[in-house]
């Protein structure tokens, strides 16, 4: 009777750990295929204005090219202003993405045997809720970018407010230097949610683990969907040692229905 016992509570702890791992490593398979997708829905975008710029990242979230960013893109500091004048690049190879965009900018690595990279510019239109460039009056801002075709999208988690808890695993995706125009360095990296924050656009989860600097606007994946928006990052003091890449974040929950009647 002590052996029927015990090889069935075995057995199910084995099947349990073997679906745990299947899962992992699906959600793994696919956050690979994004890192090397090309064209891919990750983007910079860009806010100009008279004297200064403001960039942060961003992703895809409807074919027709919808991006989603931070709403703080459009506040440059040095104007103490809102700027309306916004641009969003692509980086990879461009092949796959529609036409019509206003700039190309070509780097060429002599150390990789002259291999080539390209960044495509695209103008693009803040979309407002409401009069807001907020959207829910969190740290969220809504783009459509002007060209005619197709474009490579992230797909939601949840059309519903989805729930997390301490000690989610999640993924942060962005380009390590955003500013440097022709950089492919491309990150997606884990993070674990350790806690919440209130800020000046409302609450914000927390999560720590690896980013760089300029990482704001930076997608937040849960099994290889877009969960999040990060907004704020919490560096570790590091004076008189240079930067270390290792602290907190606070990024925005999304899911399809906060963007109902913005998206098609």
């Amino acid at each position: 009777m002590t052996h029927m016992r015990i090889f069935p509570l075995i057995s199910t702890i084995a099947l349990t750990s073997c679906i745990q791992a299947t899962d992992a490593q699906d959600s793994l398979n696919i956050i690979e295929q994004l890192a090397v997708s090309d064209p891919k829905p990750f983007v910079v975008v860009e806010g100009s204005g008279e004297s200064s710029k403001n960039i942060a990242q961003g992703v895809v979230v409807s074919p027709q090219g919808h991006v989603l960013s931070v709403g703080h893109v459009a506040w440059i500091e040095a104007d103490q202003a809102f700027t309306d004048k916004f641009r969003i690049s692509f980086r990879g190879t461009g092949k796959g993405l529609p036409k019509g965009e206003s700039h190309i900018h070509k780097v060429v690595f002599k150390d990789r045997e002259d291999d080539t990279f390209f960044e495509h510019y695209f103008p693009a239109e803040m979309q407002r809720q409401g009069g807001s460039r907020f959207i829910a009056k969190s740290d969220l801002a809504l783009f459509q970018i002007k060209a005619e075709g197709i474009f490579p999208k992230m797909d939601f988690f949840s059309k519903d407010k989805p729930v997390l808890n301490q000690g989610d695993i999640l993924h942060l995706c962005h380009f390590s230097f955003p500013n440097k125009p022709g950089d492919p360095f491309f990150l997606i990296n884990p993070v674990e949610v350790v806690g919440v924050a209130q800020t000046s656009s409302g609450m914000q989860y927390l999560a720590k683990g690896y980013y760089r600097v300029g990482s704001s606007g930076g997608v937040i994946l849960k099994n290889g969907h877009l969960i999040g928006i990060q907004s704020s990052a919490y560096t570790i003091n590091a004076k008189d040692i240079g930067e270390i890449p290792l602290g907190l974040i606070s990024f925005q929950l999304v899911w399809g229905g906060l963007f109902e009647g913005l998206l098609p």
